[in-house]
């Protein structure tokens, strides 16, 4: 079965969510270029507090992208690490064991 990962986090307090929203849009080809990456989608709460949720086809693909995850070698992901609150950051990785699709 394939992994989730969900990456929670907050902006800076000096970003607005449209600029969030489309530094994530920029870091996208990063995402789709990494192997067994089968989809991604960020969401917000009324509060402010926002998930990156991304599939993989395995856990190992999730360790690999996330080795692999360096805005100095990818400059596509500079403005996601710009709007980001880097200190209210997690990572967790979730093994999908049921499914309706």
């Amino acid at each position: 079965m394939s992994v989730i990962e969900i990456v929670r986090y907050r902006l800076n307090a000096d970003v607005k969510p449209e600029q969030a929203i489309a530094a994530w849009e920029k870091s996208q080809s990063f995402a789709t270029a990494q192997a067994g990456f089968l989809r991604r989608r960020v969401a917000v709460t009324a509060e402010g507090d926002w998930i990156d949720e991304v599939e993989w086809e395995t856990l190992a693909d999730a360790h690999a992208a996330s080795a692999a995850f360096n805005p100095e070698a990818h400059p596509e992901l500079m403005d996601l690490m710009a709007v980001l609150d880097q200190s209210s950051m997690s990572m967790s990785h979730y093994t999908i064991k049921g499914s309706t699709s």
